[in-house]
């Protein structure tokens, strides 16, 4: 039954890189609006890692470098799609070692845009998450399975094409071994929800 309920959910997550790649790439009798670079510093999900200098490496967190490409969806402008792909990390260091997480995030967001402001909301597919950590020069790595989750933004046009926001990303990240939490638990899951801020610039 476990078996099962994971290849459907590999099997579903599949789909996402499909429907990315075709509504990215397909015509859709749209305007296109041009290139967007986004940069976001995140926080929040589950501990990966404690360090005794007090940093912890959590799964929501930290950087997320991205760039994409927006599509009018009408002659106002106020509606676009915006397709994009990003690279999401963070690390820690400690004298006995060091982690690092990271992430490609797929991103397929629907703008709605009324003067200044804007709100979007969509999808997310994360491609290779990845756990490593060195202790005392050993390391252990671990590979989680591609997850797909959601996105929700508001934010506020400060100059021409460029943006200031907030960002709430929803996602779970599953792995096919047992991780041991840093509170002790075992579990195949990790919570990797976080809010951020964002700035994205247009050209």
């Amino acid at each position: 039954m476990q078996q099962q309920k994971m290849l459907q959910t590999r099997q579903k997550n599949r789909l996402f890189p499909a429907v990315f790649a075709l509504l990215a790439f397909m015509p859709l009798n749209t305007q296109a609006a041009g290139v967007v670079l986004t940069g976001e510093i995140a926080f929040g999900g589950d501990d990966l890692a404690v360090v005794t200098s007090g940093s912890d490496l959590q799964a929501g967190q930290l950087l997320n470098l991205g760039i994409g490409y927006d599509f009018d969806l009408n002659a106002d402008k106020s509606l676009r799609l915006r397709a994009g792909i990003n690279y999401k990390f963070d690390n820690v260091n400690a004298t006995n070692g060091d982690a690092t997480f990271d992430r490609w995030p797929l991103d397929l967001i629907l703008i709605s845009r009324q003067g200044n402001i804007s709100l979007g909301a969509g999808l997310t597919y994360h491609l290779s998450p990845t756990f490593e950590a060195t202790v005392n020069g050993s390391t252990s790595r671990v590979d989680f399975n591609d997850s797909m989750g959601f996105l929700l933004q508001a934010g506020y046009m400060v100059a021409e094409r460029i943006e200031l926001g907030a960002r709430v990303t929803l996602i779970e990240y599953e792995s096919d071994s047992p991780l041991v939490m840093t509170n002790g638990a075992i579990t195949n899951k990790v919570d990797g929800d976080s809010i951020g801020l964002y700035v994205s610039a247009g050209f």
